[in-house]
């Protein structure tokens, strides 16, 4: 019986909502967040807040 941990190593290339290719920053947020396949736009719809930090518009206090 095999016990280890299995990690997501490919997910698809296509984004889950709308059948977009995804570029390699989306795949790789993919891969990091363990999420769904999705294009920028629709994880942005999914993650308004998400979008909004890693483009850099909210300062840490």
């Amino acid at each position: 019986m095999d016990l280890e941990e299995k990690t997501l190593d490919r997910v698809g290339d296509r984004c889950e909502e709308c059948g977009a290719k995804l570029t390699p920053a989306e795949l790789q947020a993919v891969l990091e967040s363990g999420g769904p396949a999705l294009c920028s736009i629709h994880a942005a719809e999914d993650e308004p807040g998400l979008a909004a930090d890693e483009a850099g518009f909210i300062e840490d206090a």
